[in-house]
């Protein structure tokens, strides 16, 4: 199974997307604050202010800066569309400047004319400083794929009869987020939990691993050390805590007879309850040393008896939904699988 993520994982953009009602608040206020420009700019009105007579004209400065912030701020929150945006709004200023300066010599306009010009400057900077913390940003996020990529392969290498697990696990536990209605963000670190989660099985014997037929209780007792394990690789991972919680926790039961710690219920973090439900299922549906892929009824019929004991109802119930729409029987492990 391939990656199929398409976001940007763990949220290495954060910039607003694109929002045609939010630009538009902008846009507005722009379009405002330009019309007091020219009102100002062409006015020999007084106005009365703090008990001081001041010319309204003395605050086309005022407004034309506003206006230029609007701009600015197209640009910081919009980038791309945002500077395509701003440069049309501040074209609309040019032909009331040059008509004021040639046509009618006034030169009050002269402010205005060198104001839009320097804002342009500034949109053209801003974008591409934004071009460069971009470019920035895009080697993290391949030097943190290809980091993961790395560990998960490492893992997988080391369990012949689990090719592609961790990869299923990941897309299985994002459908389950999806389902629930999980934003975009919390789909995609969900994702690379699921991929991480077993992560301490590094340090579990390549023997004990490939070992066909019933472990010993002082094996299995080895490999319940891996979700441990898991967690102190990644609780360095500072900036992503959800890591070290999914690879800790996904072994956890909703009874309370899960491994290593025994929480139940919601004291089981989210992330590491939907990777429980993933990751079993994966188990069911994958070729073992004892024995084939079980039957699909079969599946669901576990996973629909093992709600509330086992898996989180919830999670439970949204992974039968995934098996009824799955009519092909295509969630479950294939020979063509590929690596992370």
């Amino acid at each position: 199974m391939k990656n199929n993520i398409n976001a940007d994982p763990l949220g290495f953009s954060d910039h607003m997307k694109p929002n045609q009602w939010e630009m538009m608040v902008f846009v507005i206020l722009y379009l405002v604050l330009f019309g007091m420009v020219v009102v100002s700019s062409r006015s020999d009105e007084m106005i009365l202010i703090f008990g001081d007579t001041l010319p309204l004209s003395g605050f086309t400065g005022v407004f034309s800066a506003l206006a230029n912030i609007c701009v600015v701020m197209l640009v910081l929150y919009y980038k791309k569309v945002g500077v395509v945006v701003s440069f049309i709004l501040l074209s609309l200023q040019f032909p009331g400047y040059i008509s004021g300066i040639f046509i009618k010599h006034t030169y009050g306009s002269l402010p205005g004319l060198f104001s839009s010009i320097a804002t342009i400057f500034i949109v053209v900077i801003i974008y591409n400083s934004h071009k460069k913390i971009e470019n920035e940003k895009n080697k993290l996020r391949r030097l943190f794929e290809q980091s993961v990529a790395t560990l998960v392969n490492a893992i997988d290498a080391k369990d012949k009869y689990t090719h592609g697990h961790s990869s299923r696990v990941a897309m299985y536990s994002m459908k389950l987020a999806e389902l629930n209605n999980k934003t975009s963000k919390e789909c995609n670190e969900i994702y690379f939990a699921g991929l991480l989660h077993d992560v301490g099985k590094i340090g579990v014997p390549v023997s004990i691993i490939n070992k066909v037929g019933k472990l010993t209780d002082e094996e299995y007792d080895i490999v319940k050390q891996h979700p441990v394990t898991g967690a102190n690789i990644l609780k360095s991972v500072k900036e992503y805590p959800f890591l070290s919680l999914g690879a800790r926790y996904h072994h956890e039961r909703y009874d309370g007879k899960g491994y290593p710690e025994g929480l139940k219920g919601e004291d089981i973090p989210e992330f590491a309850r939907i990777i429980a439900v993933a990751d079993a299922y994966d188990a069911m549906t994958s070729k073992r040393s004892y024995r084939e892929p079980l039957p699909q009824p079969k599946v669901r019929e576990e996973c629909e008896k093992c709600a509330g004991t086992q898996f989180d109802p919830l999670y439970a119930k949204l992974m039968v939904q995934l098996i009824d729409e799955d009519t092909e029987y295509e969630m479950r492990e294939h020979m063509e699988d590929e690596d992370f």
